[in-house]
């Protein structure tokens, strides 16, 4: 688990990787057997994610974006009003989101602008030479060379951290960048069998818990190379599942196929993900 800011480096290791994705292995087939429905989930989160993908390419224009640097401030608006992802945590009424409240409040619209630029050009060019085939042979989380995105110009503190970058990347190039949801770290969690691989007992490195406050979330600090990593996998283990996904899926929608499976996953354990987030507050209001 994470307490505090820091993930062991032994999340990194090419033995653990190996550990959890075992883990996985062993906890996918309970997950896709009660996966009903798939095709029509799959066609609803495929509309879902058209549906949002136009205000997307206007929010990550580079063009638009360029403008925008006579006035970032401009820039900072808009953000607020047109960019989904961030409206939906300014408007979020989750305890947990009242720190990104405060810090997108205090945020420079220049500092704002120059991070989603950089994430718009990282995008751009990293598809310019992506290969499907490539992409799916992955031997490493190396391989996948999202590590840049942990740059301090990719990310702005307290506002666009991975979650915010993988959105921004998926909502443009589904076929490339797996989601970082919330659902899809939690998933993460429950797939490997809630094991924390001699992390620390009762952990996950897929947690992130803070005793100070009494809270354990869905660790929103998880690396963007081994999330993509492990994903992929589970992409690959969903390929496989069924004879007919592979018939069905299309490269073009790789991980929107995945964040479907990722939110069932996560909604199995809606319980389980509630009584984990609990927050001390609850806890005294459960019991007075």
């Amino acid at each position: 688990m994470l307490m505090g800011e820091q993930l062991s480096e032994q999340v990194y290791e090419a033995d653990h990787i190996k550990k959890v994705l075992s883990a996985i292995q062993d906890g996918f087939p309970k997950y896709i057997s009660t996966f009903q429905n798939a095709t029509t989930l799959f066609d609803t989160a495929i509309k879902l994610h058209s549906k949002e993908m136009e205000a997307y390419q206007k929010y990550m224009d580079i063009e638009t974006l360029d403008e925008f640097e006579a006035d970032p401030n401009a820039f900072k608006k808009e953000t607020k009003a047109n960019c989904p992802i961030i409206r939906r945590c300014l408007m979020s009424h989750e305890e947990i989101m009242n720190g990104y409240k405060r810090s997108f409040s205090s945020v420079s619209g220049r500092d704002l602008l120059y991070t989603v630029y950089n994430i718009a050009i990282f995008g751009e060019q990293y598809v310019e030479d992506f290969d499907s085939k490539s992409h799916e042979a992955s031997k490493s989380c190396e391989n996948l060379r999202l590590g840049d995105l942990t740059g301090e110009e990719r990310t702005c503190i307290g506002v666009v951290g991975y979650g915010i970058q993988s959105t921004l990347l998926y909502s443009l190039y589904p076929y490339a960048f797996a989601h970082r949801s919330q659902n899809a770290v939690w998933a993460l969690y429950f797939l490997s069998g809630r094991l924390d691989f001699g992390l620390g007992e009762d952990g996950s490195e897929f947690l992130m818990v803070r005793p100070q406050y009494g809270t354990c979330e869905q660790n929103y600090l998880y690396p963007p190379e081994l999330f993509g990593y492990y994903s992929l996998q589970i992409y690959l283990m969903l390929k496989k599942a069924d004879p007919s996904f592979k018939k069905l899926f299309k490269n073009e929608y790789r991980y929107i196929y995945l964040d479907a499976f990722f939110d069932h996953v996560a909604n199995t354990h809606k319980a389980d993900i509630n009584a984990l987030k609990w927050t001390s507050e609850d806890v005294d209001n459960h019991w007075h």
